[in-house]
């Protein structure tokens, strides 16, 4: 769908791991609020901790992403929950890929995002991130 109002909150959280197959920056924080706050509870030093805005989220991941090239992405398996709040959904990821010649699928984050007026407005990623770094 070409506009996110148009989608249910759910979609949106399916779209936005969908997206991770074949990351790409701009497409994926145009589905975030301007005002976005974005939070890595468990980030290792180096990595921010909670980012403000839309902006500021398209720069981390850029430069995150951009480091990426060594891993082959070869499918996304988001685990979606619905909460009791409509805007709310907890998701349990799991990553197929190849790294370094080795092939494995774990599960590699839990998020908690809320979803409002068709963008995402927090985004809550408990990610292992030491395990994010050294792939990067």
């Amino acid at each position: 769908m070409s506009e996110n109002s148009a989608q249910s909150p759910r979609e949106l959280v399916e779209q936005l791991y969908h997206l991770l197959t074949a990351p790409s920056v701009d497409i994926f924080v145009g589905h975030l609020a301007p005002d976005v706050v974005f939070e890595i509870p468990f980030a290792v030093p180096d990595l921010p901790e909670r980012m403000q805005g839309r902006e500021a989220v398209r720069e981390h991941l850029a430069t995150r992403w951009s480091r990426m090239h060594e891993i082959q992405i070869h499918g996304v398996y988001p685990t979606i929950h619905a909460t009791t709040d409509p805007e709310v959904f907890v998701v349990e990821n799991e990553i197929d890929a190849t790294r370094g010649g080795e092939r494995s699928r774990n599960r590699t984050s839990v998020a908690v995002l809320r979803i409002r007026d068709g963008k995402v407005v927090e985004f809550r990623d408990y990610m292992n991130t030491a395990r994010y770094v050294r792939a990067s």
